[in-house]
């Protein structure tokens, strides 16, 4: 059940104080004794808030570092292109990185308008610059992505582009940390004052120019153009608001953009199902304002502060679920890029629609564990045409078939719901039903179950012959799997299949909880039921392994 603030617009006394968290950035230090408090990469990157002590200058210091005594080992000889989101947090942590980057003699690619610049510039960029140089960039993007106002984060991007894998993370991790307790020991980080950096350190850099005129390359721009649909963009106040206003202006698009002035505290924003502020396009609660103007335009779209996420709004069905999207998106293209020998990549927790319709279209599907990282390569490499996740991540090729980013494209995915829009009209929007009608209509969704830290550890190297239970809601038990179909990668929990429908369990990587989706074909009341009997089989499996461990 929704929080009774969701939706509703975010009240006075939920307005971040930024002086106080600025400050705790700087003045926090890290108490190294908590496991909390240290260095953790997540799905992508480290993620926490200054004012529990979980993202300070240290952190970032003690990241930034070890990301340059591991650079040349992942390939990167050449600069590091960085870019930073519009959290109050990304600005001083900005000031951190380049610090940084500056007392190890590391060039750093800083936009020339001293603007925000998103995450899937960054993937460009890198993919760009690598394309005409021997010495291969990299690149640090400093984000939470959707997460809280008070939240920050920070992520490494590889030579391809996109995200790190699981070992490079795991390196830069435990050398941070090393970092962090040689800081409490009076070792201090190789670092340059911002007001003692040289100008060669830094190179300006056209992001924004760049990336703007290089989409005619990626979406069909004349037909939107000429179409010309009536279009509101919500830019939530994040780091493409500009590109938007650029976008509009290069393309002569009937854009009406809002929401597009820098504003930290996000005190525009509406609560989202929880009772939290969070920039989440893909939450109706977040997108309220937006849903309600709706009838004025042919079209909505909206993106998360790093834009690596996106939202799409048409005046029929409101918010088009992610996996919808994903599903329409990958036949539009298909249908009209003329891809051969291509696939479609999606996570473990997308729904099995894409599969139906690849299996009838002869299209391999590359299934991979939760991470936009598990694409990267695909993408970088041309085997998927696309690739993307149940929360509204997503990226695909050029119209010619070669790579545009390997990061998650917030900005390409609302321009392909334009392009839709404009090349079948709202029939586009209407390919779900056809789906739907041929393979039955799923129902996708979430929720949270508590357990212990010990529990988590245990769900994230669960073995399958773990769960004992042979049925689910009345059906029978098709699979169990660790593992995804593509690589045979670990899920970092499990997936139970039937014929009408799955679950797949995951612990949370900042909670005390683990998270089960679940998808089913038997209605609303079949996904509850799914869902519920998912967590007793988890649970039951969970309290049988603890108990051998305890005994």
């Amino acid at each position: 059940m929704a929080h009774k603030l969701a939706g509703k617009p975010v009240e006075e006394r939920d307005i971040i104080d930024i002086q106080e968290l600025v400050d705790a950035y700087f003045d926090n230090v890290p108490d190294t004794s908590d496991p909390t408090q240290l260095v953790s990469f997540g799905t992508s990157g480290h993620r926490g808030t200054s004012l529990k002590g979980t993202f300070t200058d240290l952190h970032v210091a003690a990241i930034t570092q070890a990301i340059c005594d591991g650079r040349t080992q992942f390939g990167a000889t050449g600069p590091v292109f960085v870019g930073q989101d519009t959290h109050a947090l990304s600005q001083p942590a900005l000031v951190t990185v380049l610090e940084v980057l500056a007392g190890n003699g590391v060039i750093a690619m800083v936009d020339q308008d001293m603007d925000f610049v998103p995450t899937p510039s960054v993937s460009r960029a890198i993919i760009r610059y690598n394309e005409t140089h021997d010495d291969k960039a990299d690149g640090i993007i400093i984000t939470p992505s959707h997460n809280p106002p008070d939240n920050g984060g920070i992520k490494y991007n590889t030579i391809i582009g996109g995200p790190a894998d699981t070992i490079i993370t795991k390196w830069i991790e435990v050398r941070a940390n090393e970092y962090l307790l040689a800081y409490c020991e009076n070792d201090g980080f190789k670092r340059t004052s911002i007001d003692n950096i040289e100008p060669s350190a830094q190179v300006s850099y056209d992001y924004k120019g760049l990336y703007v005129e290089e989409l005619a390359s990626v979406i069909n721009m004349e037909a939107i153009k000429a179409a010309n649909p009536r279009v509101l963009v919500d830019t939530l106040g994040g780091s493409g608001a500009s590109y938007w206003r650029s976008i509009k202006e290069r393309y002569g698009l009937n854009l009406d953009i809002i929401h597009d002035e820098y504003d930290p505290t996000f005190s525009f924003m509406t609560y989202d199902h929880d009772g939290k502020v969070r920039m989440d396009c893909s939450s109706p609660y977040a997108m309220a304002a937006v849903i309600e103007r709706i009838g004025d335009y042919d079209l909505a779209v909206g993106n998360d502060p790093d834009y690596d996420r996106y939202g799409i709004i048409t005046t029929t069905d409101g918010l088009i679920p992610a996996n919808e999207v994903l599903t329409i998106g990958a036949k539009y293209l298909f249908t009209t890029r003329g891809w051969k020998n291509k696939g479609v990549g999606k996570t473990i927790v997308c729904t099995t629609l894409i599969d139906k319709w690849a299996a009838d279209e002869a299209i391999p599907v590359y299934e991979v564990p939760v991470g936009f990282k598990y694409f990267s390569e695909l993408l970088f490499n041309g085997e998927i045409g696309i690739g993307g996740e149940e929360s509204a991540g997503a990226s695909f090729l050029k119209k010619n078939g070669t790579v545009w980013t390997t990061d998650k494209d917030g900005i390409i995915m609302a321009l392909l719901g334009m392009e839709i829009l404009a090349v079948m009209g709202h029939s586009g929007f209407k390919m779900a039903d056809e789906f739907y009608e041929r393979y039955g209509n799923p129902k996708f969704g979430r929720i949270d179950a508590a357990c212990t830290t010990l529990q988590k550890q245990t769900l994230k190297k669960l073995d399958a012959s773990s769960i004992t239970a042979t049925i689910v809601d009345g059906d029978d038990i098709t699979s169990i799997r660790t593992a995804s179909m593509y690589k045979d990668m670990p899920i970092d929990g499990v997936r139970v299949d039937t014929d009408k429908g799955w679950f797949v369990a995951r612990p949370s990587g900042t909670e005390d909880l683990y998270k089960i989706y679940g998808e089913s074909y038997k209605g609303d009341l079949g996904l509850v039921a799914l869902l519920t009997a998912g967590e007793k089989i988890v649970n039951d499996a969970l309290n049988a392994s603890t108990s051998d461990i305890n005994e």
